[in-house]
């Protein structure tokens, strides 16, 4: 029975490292491997987070029960608690096969800091299955916990070698064959050649022979504890102090016992440093963390804040209260040191005595200390001649010679000692060894020379490029204008040639009717040969009607004919035959004229003959209409005319 009415906020921490979500055990004959699913995973979990402890818990099921299922469903319900940490309700419902409220719940207590590990109790079980370590090693337990459950004797009626579940009260007959002591003696061989031998972290319920009474005598009981103690820390493993005997049905008398050998052995682990555990060995969810309260008041009794927990193969430490140390105040910042302290002192008292300290004679001080030299007096007009504003305003050699004259007024011999007002006390008292202090006037002069002297400078260079830039304009004027001349007939002449050719020599070609040169159109001599007969004239074909509007429908006009439909457009050359049939006029007349068969008249003698000048002419005309319609035939492509019908 669990103690709810405890209120120390320390039983929460406590971990239950033992624990079966598989159910209570059945009869020894009716035990069957029972597989692990998520669901029941998870409401074994479900169960602690409602009630809000243990805050670590650790499932650990006995091996004999292990199916080839338990790997899969672990993995599983790992997946589901993280998603129901990581707040995907939904998910982890639906992961684990569960409602989604009790996955709201573990979340909320996985966010308070709750943690669960999947371990197995491990024991030498001979009904487990020949590959119960493959299966366990599938599992990627948190945590193993070493136990012994089966003990080999040498039974009356079954025989030698027969495998014992002397924790079984079915089997409890069987310690009046075996005895206390042989029955002690078997299990602590069992034992330690488990631990020395086999995988652990845990030895799970050291005292489980006694479950019935049978407790060996103080001696022997205390030779096993230390030979335990000795194994587990030598093998790094911890030992588990389990309250199944305290929650159960046993009398006060054996309970007192059980409590009494937890307290011996809980101090001999911490004499060695070997690792406590707590575990309820609950078969049921209402078991968790039964007896925590007992166990809590005797490990006050032994001063133990330390159980170990696992996770992830390892034993983690849990800290059941942490205490904490109060922090002394900051010690105040260290006094200044004494030296310091001196030289405030020396500095506060040197001002007050210098303050309150009056001044000696006059006499007194011309007879330790010579007088300095009095300097001559400043005058006004100087002072002014050397200020800003004056250099800003007088030329260069206005400022030179008023540094002139203030450095010739330093440096005169006579200067009257009388004009000057007679020196402070202070300055009378510094003795001749001290450097004298530069003149102001001096300085004031050197200064107006060196701002005169930078003016000039400046006035100099500005004129300088002045001059050049008017020479460069005086350059850049007639190179300019030359260049706008030449651009400027460029397009003049390039306008021109264009007006030329494209509008007039085309209207020329087209339009104008042939004519001879001037030297053609003359009459032919008597005695001039007539060397080549012109072909007559093609007649001109006459020009095609306009086409009609073009109705809806039908396919639209061609460039061509949409540009002279237009009536503001330009009307393109006329893409006549006449420059194939020029060409061709030449050929038919060739061929015409042996048929004519027309005697040559001979020229008179009296007349000149002039035979080259009509050559000339008769090739120049035909060379200039070949070129034209060369010309007209590559620029602008005649557009195909209408078929007549």
């Amino acid at each position: 029975m669990n103690d709810k009415a405890h209120n120390d906020p320390r039983l929460y921490a406590i971990p239950d490292i033992h624990g079966h979500a598989k159910g209570e055990h059945k009869g020894f004959s009716d035990e069957r491997p029972i597989p692990l699913s998520a669901r029941m995973l998870f409401l074994w979990f479900f169960h602690a987070c409602r009630r809000g402890w243990p805050r670590f818990l650790m499932v650990s099921d006995h091996m004999n029960y292990l199916t080839f299922e338990d790997p899969a469903a672990i993995n599983l319900v790992r997946r589901a608690l993280k998603l129901a940490q990581a707040g995907d309700l939904y998910g982890a419902a639906e992961t684990a096969s569960v409602e989604v409220g009790h996955a709201a719940i573990v979340s909320e207590g996985l966010r308070r800091g709750m943690r669960y590990s999947i371990g197995a109790e491990i024991d030498n079980d001979p009904r487990s299955r020949p590959d119960a370590q493959n299966i366990v090693d599938a599992m990627k337990p948190d945590g193993m916990i070493r136990s012994v459950h089966f003990l080999t004797i040498d039974h009356p009626t079954h025989g030698p070698n027969w495998n014992w579940p002397f924790d079984n009260p079915e089997f409890t007959d069987v310690y009046e064959i075996v005895g206390t002591a042989k029955t002690w003696e078997l299990y602590m061989a069992t034992l330690l050649d488990a631990v020395e031998r086999l995988p652990g972290n845990i030895v799970g319920h050291f005292y489980v022979p006694a479950l019935f009474g049978h407790w060996p005598d103080d001696a022997t009981l205390d030779a096993y504890e230390n030979q335990i103690v000795d194994a587990c820390e030598a093998h790094g493993m911890a030992i588990e102090f389990n309250t199944r005997f305290l929650y159960r049905n046993h009398d006060a008398q054996g309970r007192a016992k059980y409590l009494d050998a937890h307290r011996r052995l809980l101090a001999k682990c911490k004499a060695k440093n070997v690792g406590i555990a707590v575990g309820s060995d609950a078969h049921s969810p209402k078991d968790q963390g039964g007896a925590f309260a007992t166990v809590l008041a005797l490990l006050d009794e032994c001063a133990i804040n330390e159980l170990v927990f696992p996770i992830a193969g390892r034993l983690a430490r849990v800290a059941l209260r942490v205490d904490r140390k109060v922090e002394p105040p900051p010690e105040p910042p260290a006094p200044p040191a004494e030296e310091r302290k001196a030289a405030r002192k020396a500095r506060a008292s040197e001002t007050l005595s210098r303050d309150d300290a009056a001044p000696p004679p006059p006499a007194a001080v011309e007879d330790a200390v010579p007088r300095a030299k009095p300097r001559p007096k400043r005058s006004k007009a100087k002072a002014i001649a050397a200020t800003p504003e004056s250099i800003a305003g007088n030329s260069v050699e206005q400022l030179t010679a008023t540094g002139a004259e203030a450095v010739s007024a330093d440096t005169a011999p006579g200067a009257s000692p009388a004009e000057d007002p007679p020196a402070a006390p202070e300055r009378q008292s510094q003795p001749e060894s001290e450097p004298q202090q530069p003149d102001p006037q001096a300085v004031v002069a050197a200064e107006a020379v060196v701002a005169a002297e930078a003016v000039v400078a400046a006035e100099e260079v500005v004129a300088a490029e002045e001059v050049v830039a008017a020479e460069e304009v005086v350059v850049a004027e007639p190179i300019l204008a030359e260049a706008v001349v030449v651009v400027a007939e460029s397009i003049v002449a390039d306008a021109l040639a264009e007006i030329v050719t494209d509008a007039e020599f085309e209207q020329f070609v087209t339009d104008a009717p042939e004519t001879p040169n001037a030297e053609d159109q003359r009459a032919p001599a008597a005695d001039d040969a007539v060397v080549v007969e012109s072909a007559p004239a093609a007649p001109r074909r006459p020009r095609p009607s306009p086409a009609p509007a073009r109705v809806k429908g039908t396919p639209a006009k061609s460039k061509s004919a949409a540009a002279k439909s237009k009536p503001g457009a330009k009307r393109a050359p006329k893409p006549t035959a006449k420059a194939p049939l020029r060409k061709a006029a030449p050929k038919a007349a060739a061929k015409k004229a042996p048929a004519k068969k027309a005697p040559l008249k001979k020229a008179p003698a009296a007349g000149p003959a002039k035979k080259a000048p009509a050559k000339k002419a008769l090739i120049r005309t035909a060379g200039a209409k070949k070129s034209t319609v060369k010309k007209l035939t590559a620029k602008k492509p005649s557009a195909k005319k209408p078929r007549r019908r």
